[in-house]
């Protein structure tokens, strides 16, 4: 196989990829379209090129072309890139110039632990990726597929004097108007990877085919990023932040009009400082080129700050930075009063004008992932190894383990992994390895009662593994998952007894209640789909995040359901009205308790079953009340039957996402009773099959529960009973 070792010289020389030397070449030096022309067609490879999709073997090796020693956007995102490959499977290792620097590696970089080589094997299975600022280093005829990766476009512009000064005196953009003479753009021997959109629009407007172009961005550090998860408002100072290494003229300008406002600048720090800093203002203003789609901005963002930028460059574009166009100014002496007009604007309202940062905030975050895919879709990278969904759960039982086990028997391309409170890694780190080892692409959020709840859902979105979350109660709402308290105490739950009772028994005394939605709105707001079992929960669950979108996806049992219902079972004597599911508080055990105290003072011919088990969370009359113990849900239809059950009672004391029970009652072929809120509720009203109680009374239904058990023992009600039974067909398994 032959060997490349490319020159260290500084460009214009050339070292050519075999062992003999080619001649030193120059360019004139007062030739701006010439040198232009070099620093593409230096690239050319006239036998052909990869077009747009690479081709990787198992014998392939990626090279990633970086300068040695150098910390900014652009190294960093090519040592993301490694780092991506490598935990891919790919062979990959960087490529650091030029080759006689003493120091390669910058200390920044070190946690990444990337091999790296000094000579690059030409051959046609390997791949050599090119930052668009190191292009005119390549020697021209190689046999290696190329990439060149625009990390910016005006920095690459820069290497000529005469041309950023053509380019300044036109003052034209590069996505507006074509350049002269680029035909070298189109060389059918490299494929254009962009990392922005305004690198994108310059490359098709300038001739380069849409299907040689290939979208791979960038992210943030991980690090930054898991800081970052909620936006503290707290310890803002009314001040405007900038970085002077962009656009500081004009921003000078803003400062002569506006010397009362304080404007600090973004220099002389360390990363951890800047991030600290950030923190603190409550304005970033760049009036800067843009060359590409910069870091600060978006760390600036991810930090609180509202953000403020010109028009130039990446920022002209609603893609590489989707704010508001209100929020973006030319950089002209008649904006300036406008400006500083929406500059006070945001200080004074910051509360209010950083929210509407929220949506660009969830696209930064959602970056990594991105990021992996994009590069995984570029290069051909298939997945090794058999794809595994991770599904994170409770282990409580319940409603939620019922669709979970429903869930695993339904066919999926990926394997099923189940991951339970007690099997969950401790730290991040763990968690990494966890994704790895066992090859996961999906993650689903079943529930996470059980889970140190903040620190779940900010591994979760930190592993850049696309989520999904289930709505099977409340919890995204309030740590009382059930909320029967249908949310009327929020606004002075500080002082409501009963929700600082609630928080008690749920060992969390002094909840920010504020702070706990902040945390759900932002994992909801990155999941890839939130589902909800029906529209019912979806609506609730909007009332606190309208922003998320909640796709309604009612339950749908993966077993058939006979209907066993009776016609004399309506006539019987003793009237059978039964209990289905665990008797306990949230499902209603005060009104089951209650009424057989009743129905056993009035003598009356009704007799209680309950098919499940008797929690005992609740103290009450029991005495006569028959409870047949835990049972498979498959034999539901069966023991009702057996109970020669009238009715079935599902007097829910909080307001129900979806509710199983009742709909396996339904497709038993039996009515249903339950209260007037909940998600079986509405399906109770839509398919009259049953009858819902009013609980909007001080005894909340009881007396009218009472009412309708008087009326069911009637000649009237018993023929009731067969009408709604009969109009359990009405209800379908998957309807709402």
């Amino acid at each position: 196989m032959e060997r490349m070792q490319m020159s260290s010289a500084i460009w214009p020389y050339w070292q050519n990829a075999w062992a003999r030397r080619t001649r030193p070449w120059r360019l004139p030096p007062n030739c701006h379209r010439r040198t232009f022309c070099c620093l593409i067609s230096c690239c050319r490879n006239e036998q052909g090129g990869c077009g747009r999709s690479m081709n990787l073997t198992e014998n392939s090796k990626v090279y990633i072309m970086c300068p040695a020693h150098a910390y900014s956007g652009g190294p960093t995102l090519l040592h993301q890139l490694a780092a991506c490959l490598l935990a891919d499977g790919v062979d990959a290792a960087m490529y650091y110039w030029p080759l006689t620097a003493e120091k390669k590696v910058h200390p920044g970089y070190k946690k990444y632990n990337l091999p790296y080589t000094d000579a690059i094997d030409d051959c046609p299975d390997n791949v050599l990726i090119i930052p668009e600022t190191l292009c005119g280093f390549v020697p021209q005829s190689l046999k290696i597929q190329r990439v060149l990766w625009w990390l910016s476009v005006d920095n690459w512009w820069k290497l000529t004097n005469e041309f950023l000064q053509y380019y300044e005196e036109q003052a034209k953009a590069f996505d507006i108007e074509p350049l002269p003479n680029v035909w070298a753009l189109n060389d059918v021997g490299l494929t254009h990877w962009v990392q922005s959109e305004y690198a994108q629009r310059f490359l098709r407007l300038n001739g380069v085919p849409a299907e040689k172009i290939l979208p791979v961005g960038d992210y943030l550090d991980e690090a930054f990023l898991l800081r970052n998860e909620t936006v503290t408002k707290e310890n803002r100072q009314d001040a405007v932040a900038f970085n002077p290494r962009k656009g500081l003229d004009f921003t000078r300008k803003l400062m002569e009009y506006a010397p009362d406002i304080s404007w600090r600048p973004v220099q002389d720090m360390t990363p951890e400082q800047v991030e600290e800093f950030l923190h603190t203002a409550k304005v970033y203003v760049d009036f800067g080129n843009h060359p590409g789609k910069d870091r600060i901005p978006r760390e600036a963002v991810l930090s609180g700050c509202c953000l403020i930028t010109g028009r130039r460059g990446a920022a002209a574009n609603a893609v590489d930075i989707p704010i508001a166009e209100d929020l973006k100014f030319a950089d002209t002496e008649e904006n300036i009063p406008n400006i500083i007009a929406k500059i006070r604007e945001l200080l004074a309202n910051y509360e209010q004008e950083v929210g509407r940062y929220a949506a660009y905030r969830q696209k930064i975050k959602q970056e990594p992932e991105l990021f992996c895919q994009q590069v995984r879709e570029a290069l051909g990278i298939k997945p090794a190894r058999e794809a595994t969904e991770l599904i994170i759960s409770h282990e409580l039982g319940g409603g939620t383990e019922v669709f979970l086990q429903e869930y695993l028997r339904q066919v999926s391309v990926a394997k099923k992994m189940v991951l339970r409170p007690s099997q969950a890694p401790r730290s991040l780190a763990e968690w990494q390895d966890l994704v790895q080892q066992n090859h996961i692409t999906q993650i689903t959020v079943n529930h996470l009662l059980g889970f140190r709840l903040f620190e779940i859902m900010a591994i979760i979105r930190k592993l850049g593994v696309p989520y999904t979350f289930y709505v099977h109660d409340y919890l995204c709402v309030c740590p009382n998952w059930s909320l029967d308290c249908q949310a009327a105490y929020c606004p002075n739950y500080r002082n409501q007894p009963y929700c600082q009772g609630i928080f008690q028994e749920l060992s969390v005394p002094n909840l920010d209640l504020e702070l706990f939605r902040q945390n759900f709105r932002e994992f909801l707001a990155g999941a890839a789909e939130v589902i909800a079992p029906s529209a019912y929960a979806a609506q609730v669950v909007n009332q606190f995040y309208p922003e998320v979108k909640i796709t309604s996806r009612p339950h749908k049992l993966q077993r058939n359901i006979e209907q066993t219902f009776q016609p004399q079972f309506a006539y019987a004597p003793e009237l059978t009205l039964t209990f289905l599911g665990n008797l306990c508080a949230q499902k209603g055990a005060r009104y089951i308790l209650q009424l057989n105290s009743w129905i056993k003072r009035r003598n009356l011919p009704v007799r209680l079953v309950v098919v499940g088990e008797d929690i005992q969370d609740v103290a009450g009359d029991r005495e006569g009340i028959i409870i047949t113990g835990k049972y498979k849900c498959e034999k539901v239809s069966d023991l009702l039957a057996q109970q020669q059950t009238a009715a079935v009672l599902i007097p829910s004391a909080f307001p129900e996402t979806y509710c199983y029970t009742a709909s396996e009652a339904i497709l038993s072929g039996y009515p249903v009773v339950t209260m007037n809120w909940g998600a079986q509720a509405l399906r109770v009203q839509r398919a009259d099959c049953g009858w819902v109680v009013s609980r909007d009374t001080p005894d909340r239904g009881q007396l009218a529960l009472q009412r309708l058990v008087r009326h069911l023992l009637t000649p009237a009600g018993r023929q009731d009973i067969l009408q709604k039974a009969a109009n359990t067909r009405n209800f379908c398994n998957g309807m709402e």
